[in-house]
């Protein structure tokens, strides 16, 4: 039952289970009593449906977390103008080296191949190389 709740669709104002959707969990009316087989499978998916919320809930709260606290610029404030720096690209990844050639606050110059660009803080790392011995 637990699977079923996660597999269950969002509706507009909270978790739907999916049977309820298709009709295949019966509707219950005052008239007519449910049966216990009923009674314990609808039992089963509110049980489940909750700790679905309580998990959700839970993960919204440590995403939340992790924006807030993003990445540590602090190692690219220090660096000195004309130092090798990589360049996060959407498609590419981590690009690199180019020289940095501005700083403005979280606003970063690089001097890419062309012409100067401004990135923010969050995607200019320093270009680390292994010095040999």
């Amino acid at each position: 039952m637990a699977v079923k709740a996660v597999n269950d669709s969002a509706g507009p104002n909270s978790i739907v289970p999916t049977l309820l959707v298709f009709g295949a969990y019966p509707r219950l009316t005052e008239m007519d009593p449910p049966s216990p087989s009923i009674t314990k499978r609808a039992e089963a998916i509110r049980t489940a449906t909750k700790e679905v919320r309580r998990l959700h809930a839970e993960r919204q709260v440590k995403d939340a977390l992790a924006i807030r606290n993003g990445p540590n610029t602090k190692i690219t404030l220090d660096l000195p103008l004309q130092s090798d720096v990589r360049v996060w690209r959407e498609k590419e990844g981590w690009k690199g080296p180019y020289k940095l050639i501005a700083i403005d606050r979280e606003t970063y110059t690089v001097d890419m191949p062309r012409g100067p660009t401004k990135f923010r803080s969050t995607v200019v790392k320093p270009y680390l190389t292994e010095h040999p011995n």
